[in-house]
Formats: structure tokens, sequence, C-alpha cells
């Protein structure tokens, strides 16, 4: 049925289909009324709650109400191919099936009508004319996006478990039992040999390994140990995107956690308070260190893994992503005796890899490179790097950035590395650097790396000042490469060229290619990264400019009419390369 925007107020109320349909009675919708809290918006819910009402049942009404049709997706095949021609960011926003297409038209099964923006946004991203719908419960949408669309395939599954555990190592800071020894010695009040023999359980060891092993086998940056009311959540972060990989029943949580803060050389006994620490792994000869924060919440503890494993860092600028004239320009420009280079970007864009590519390429033994940085991700040899510190007991004694970035121009250096610049103190003194003769790198939390321009001025910086220091500025992202195993070439319809924001005509002579999904990739169609890159030399004209306070809109045509590249067009780039599927280029083009 076409979607139609009908009057909310000539609509029949769900609690009243229910009873029409004999699926409660008055005093159950009456009892629920009462209970049900402020911000739910649907009595339906706490029906279900309450446990008079099944989440079937509910949806069935939902179909009168609006007059759809109801699909019980358990009885039908999930169109795959279909699937594939939409792009899962969209997907995954929206919270929806695609079911079937016609020349002008598609079909999918939603759980939320109410979201007039979602129909609008899908005509927009996939061309379609007509978006019919139909409703199917929420829970059988969820599952069918998480768990069979996008879940990718554990790789580990098949294999014995002491076939892994045999390769591996754990290396600690400081011997285990002496810990535990330590904490003994405080007289606290839980009782810590119960936790400690819960955490050497040999199924919570080997648990917690295979967890482990897991995410470094499926090449995960991030491992989620999330506890909830009735189980435990393991989540791998793979190519910056979250996959749900393993239930765990809640009573199992305590132990988990605990193995985790032994291996860590953490406070077994302390729940309440947040904790950081990090523990080594050796598999197959090959150092991986994990950095681990514990953070409490109202059922638990959760645990965040980052995986830092070094050998699978490529440092060569040139492996990066960047376009070859964007590549001669950094390169150029991070060459300088002295100045300021600012990387601008979200969290987990790959700022720092960049920097610390540039800082391979430029390190000789004529250069002093110090480095301060919070944490230090990875050792660069022949660099002297410093890890901001924070003394919660005396202030007084910690390591900031603008206290070590102090120090460090006493040392006389040549390079230095600012993690970030958070503040105007820290601004401040990596300016002043910069201008006395240093070359200084560091990042900053903008969009654009025009918009760089904004942020230091936010923070209370003078134009003047900065414009005279800035030697470069670039913008990162990182987006999904194609899995080259099952690269697949994709039907280039009037639908694909209007989400690149192109016509047919432009497409001619191009293939483009999206992946199927297979082994190697976790059936994700997605394997490794790549970097996107607007790079803006400033120039004395761009200076002159900047000095004068001019607009960010004067400063973007300034841009264009140089014909910098920008991130989506370096996308569309890689797109057009078949490096890169369509999908990705939405994402960027819709956060930009």
């Amino acid at each position: 049925m076409d979607l139609v925007v009908n009057d909310f107020f000539k609509r029949k109320r769900i609690g009243e289909i229910l009873i029409e349909m004999n699926a409660i009675t008055r005093e159950q919708l009456d009892e629920a009324l009462k209970h049900q809290p402020v911000e739910k918006h649907m009595i339906g819910e706490t029906l279900i709650e309450e446990g008079v009402l099944t989440e079937v049942t509910l949806y069935k009404g939902l179909a009168i109400q609006h007059g759809v049709e109801f699909l019980d997706l358990d009885s039908i095949d999930i169109n795959t191919e279909l699937v594939r021609q939409i792009p899962e960011s969209l997907i995954k926003t929206y919270k929806f099936i695609p079911i079937r297409k016609e020349p002008k038209s598609l079909t999918i099964a939603i759980f939320d009508p109410t979201n007039t923006r979602m129909f609008d946004s899908i005509k927009m991203a996939t061309g379609f004319m007509f978006i019919k719908w139909v409703l199917a419960t929420k829970t059988q949408i969820l599952h069918i996006i998480n768990d069979v669309l996008y879940r990718p395939q554990n790789v580990l599954e098949n294999v014995a478990i002491d076939d892994l555990l045999k390769d591996v190592k754990l290396e600690f800071s400081n011997n285990e039992s002496s810990y535990v020894d330590s904490i003994v010695s405080r007289n606290v009040e839980s009782n810590l040999e119960e936790l400690k023999r819960e955490s050497d359980q040999t199924a919570i060891v080997t648990l917690v390994h295979k967890i482990i092993l897991d995410a470094v086998k499926m090449r995960a940056s991030d491992i989620h140990i999330e506890c909830f009311e009735k189980i435990i959540q393991v989540r791998y972060r793979i190519d910056g995107i979250l996959y749900d990989i393993l239930p765990i029943e809640a009573s199992a949580h305590q132990a988990i956690i605990s193995r985790i803060k032994i291996m860590a050389n953490l406070d077994i006994t302390e729940r309440f308070m947040p904790q950081d620490g990090n523990f080594k792994l050796r598999v197959k000869n090959q150092n991986i260190e994990f950095r681990v924060a514990i953070l409490p919440s109202i059922y638990g503890q959760n645990c965040t893994i980052r995986v830092l494993d070094s050998g699978r860092v490529n440092l060569n600028l040139k492996s990066l992503g960047f376009a070859e004239d964007d590549l001669h320009v950094f390169e150029y420009n991070i060459g300088r005796p002295w100045g300021l280079c600012l990387l601008a970007g979200p969290t987990g864009s790959g700022k720092t890899t960049t920097l610390y590519s540039a800082l391979s390429l430029i390190n000789s033994r004529q250069k002093k490179i110090i480095t301060i940085e919070d944490p230090v991700e990875f050792k660069i040899p022949g660099v002297h790097q410093m890890q901001v510190m924070e003394n919660k007991n005396d202030p007084n004694r910690s390591l900031t950035f603008a206290k070590g970035l102090r120090s460090i121009l006493r040392l006389d250096p040549d390079i230095i590395l600012v993690g970030e610049i958070r503040d105007y103190e820290t601004a401040e003194i990596t300016i002043k650097a910069a201008l006395t003769g240093h070359m200084v790198f560091s990042t900053i939390h903008a969009n654009t790396a025009i918009e760089t321009i904004n942020r230091l001025e936010n923070i209370g910086i003078d134009p003047y000042l900065y414009a005279s220091a800035l030697c470069l500025l670039v913008g990162q992202r990182l987006v999904r490469k194609i899995c080259p195993s099952c690269k697949t070439e994709i039907e280039i319809t009037p639908y694909v060229a209007a989400s690149l924001g192109l016509k047919m005509k432009d497409l001619e002579g191009y293939t483009l290619y999206r992946g199927q999904g297979c082994k190697k990739c976790n059936n994700s169609g997605f394997r490794d990264r790549t970097g996107l890159y607007e790079v803006i030399e400033v120039n004395p004209e761009l200076k002159e400019m900047i000095s004068q306070r001019r607009t960010t809109i004067e400063l973007h045509k300034y841009l264009r009419d140089h014909k910098v590249r920008t991130l989506s067009g370096c996308c569309l780039e890689k797109v057009l390369a078949g490096e890169v599927p369509v999908e990705e280029y939405i994402t960027i083009h819709m956060g930009n």
C-alpha cells in the first residue's frame, strides 16, 4: 500500500482495535493506561510488558490501524539480491527490510510507521518514486538486520580451542600471584578468594581467551563486553562497525570481568569505580597489546578492550589512501623546517595512523622527534614518546599536554607531535612552538579541514597567530573497502547514479562493485579500510583570508575555485575506481 499520511484523529486508537480483536479486555486496557510511563508512546508496549499481549498481536492491530498488511518475516525468504542493492547504512539507520521492487516502487517491512522522515530518506537514497510498506514485528526486523544480513561469520567456530591456546602466551607487567597478595593486604571486605577462584575456572579462562582470540582473528579493533539485565553481550568493532558476536548468561559476568582484571593487573575487588589497564598477548610469535577500560553500570561492569595489533598497522603513507597529487602536497609540507600541520576528523578516523606515518617518513638521526600523546598507540623506533598521565591524588603531579609541551621545548626538538589540541593553553603553546622554528603536528576535532579555523577561533586563539603558523590542514575519514575475494559487479541504474549525484551518461565506461560476502570477510562484503583526505596547503593568500576572519562560506568558495578535493569527492573517486561501494559514499556525503 502506498504511504498515505492519515489524519491521526480520524484513526481509531490501538487500544480500541485490540479490544475489537478480542486480544485484550477493557479492564486490561484501563489498568495498562494507569501504569503507562509518561515517556511511552505506545500503550501496546505496556500491555506486552504486563504479559497480556504478544508482540505479534500488537503489530497485527497496528496493521489494521494503518490499513496495511502485516507480514510474518519468518514465513518468507528474504530477497538478499535486493538487499545488496540498498545501502547497508540506510537499512541499519532506519531499520527496515526490503521485500520487493517494481519499476517505480520499493516495498519495505517496517515496525515504526510514525517515522515519516524515513520514507523521504529512502526515496532520496534509492531513487524510487514510491515507497510501499508493510508492518512486521520489531524483534523480527532487528534479528534479520543484526543476525542474518550483516552479522560476520565467526571464523573460529569450527576450530578446536586447544589448537588456538597452545600458541598463546600471556605477558603480565607484574607477577599475577604477587599482585593478588598485594590486594589481600588491603583487608578489603569483598571475598577476594572467591573472586579469584571463579576467575580461575577452566571454563572462564578458556572463554575469555577465545573471545580475545576471536577478535584478533576477525581483525577487530575493539572488544565490547556489555552487561545487561539478563545477558552479557560480546560485540566486536570490525572496520569501524559494531557487530553482536556472542550472548553469555549474566551469571558468568563477575567471573569474566575478574579474569580480565587479573590479566590487566587491575583491582578485582573494585566494582564501583572506572579502571584502566593493559596486557600483552603473544600469538604465533606476534606481540599484540590490549588496552582495557572498565566502567560500572546499573547492571554491572562493562569492559572495552582496544586491540593494538602492530602487525596490522601500515605506516606507509602511499598505502593510506591519498590521491597522488594530494600526497605530493602532504609530503612536501611535512618536510618543512617549521610550521603547524593539523589533522581534523572525529574519533576513529585514522588521524593518529596518518601522523605516525608522517613521522616514520621524516624520521632520521639528524632530527630529534618528541611526541606527547594520550595514549601512546604504537612505539616508533628512534622517536621519544611521552604519555599524558593523570594523578587523581595530586593534580599538580599530573602530566597534561600543556605541561608536557613546555618541557619538550626545553629539550631542543626539531619535530614535535601533540596528540590533540583540546584547550586554549595547549593550542597557544603549540602555535608558539611552530612560530619559533619547530615543525609541529597535531590533531583537532573538526568535521572538515577548513572548519579547523572555526575550532581554533572557538578555543580562543587569535586568527593572525595561527594563520602565520599553519602550513597544512588535512581532513580525514575512513571508509570500508570492498572485499577482493567476493567483489561483484553491480548494475548501474538511474537510482545508483542519483545516489552518487551523477547522471547515467556520467557513469559510461565505469564498472561499480560491492562485496557479496564470503568467509574471508566474515560475510560482511568488506575487508579493511582506506582513508579519505582533503589536503589544504595554507598559502599566503589563504593565510591573509584567515587573518581577515573571512567566513567559512568564503573559504569554501576559495577552495572550490582552486579545485581542492573534498572528502565526498575523494570517496566518489574510490567508488568509480571499484575500491569502495556506493553505500560508503552515501554515508560520507550525508555526514558532510
